[in-house]
């Protein structure tokens, strides 16, 4: 094919695309429409109120920024001061007795409750710092009634260096349940 050739499909090329009936100019048999039509380019969650993309630093994922490294590899495989079971659990149990003594359930307040719970009590156990774990803290509140109540959290768990601690209360109208997690960072 000389050059003359090569420019001319292509400009009859780019006309076949610019019109609305490609269908027809391609002579392609009498099929749904829906196939041929280019989509509009999505850009993730733009769409969605309350999600702002941040800056572009991947071609991935443009909304999620990767967290900084905050342990640099010493291959140290032992924790230097481990998690303290019995310290964390006077700590929970001081912050039970503190808020959730006479709390009655309310569908607005135990769910913020809750929340604050979590909050300070994960704050509380990460000014002990306990080197190198991970804390996580689950805490559930609900409504007393004539029900059961299952809860199942898993992940991979190393027996030897994590460990919990798992608390319950009641009152009149609610229960509480707060597990709080130490898992060792490798």
């Amino acid at each position: 094919m000389s050059e003359s050739e090569v420019k001319a499909k292509s400009k009859s090329m780019l006309q076949i695309k610019s019109h609305s009936g490609i269908r027809s100019q391609m002579g392609l048999p009498n099929r749904s429409g829906s196939r041929l039509k280019v989509r509009r380019q999505s850009y993730g969650f733009s769409g969605v109120p309350g999600i702002r993309p941040v800056e572009r630093t991947s071609q991935i994922a443009i909304e999620f920024k990767r967290p900084p490294l905050t342990h640099l590899p010493t291959y140290q495989l032992e924790p230097s001061y481990r998690f303290h079971v019995p310290l964390v659990k006077k700590i929970s149990e001081e912050l039970l007795d503190e808020h959730f003594t006479g709390h009655k359930y309310n569908i607005q307040e135990s769910p913020a409750l809750a929340l604050r719970l979590a909050g300070e009590l994960m704050r509380k156990i990460k000014a002990l710092q306990f080197n190198r774990y991970r804390i996580i803290t689950v805490v559930t509140i609900g409504q007393r009634r004539a029900q059961s109540y299952n809860n199942a959290i898993s992940f991979l768990w190393d027996h030897e260096r994590d460990s919990y601690v798992d608390l319950q209360r009641e009152v009149n109208s609610a229960f509480i349940q707060v597990t709080t997690f130490g898992v060792y960072l490798d």
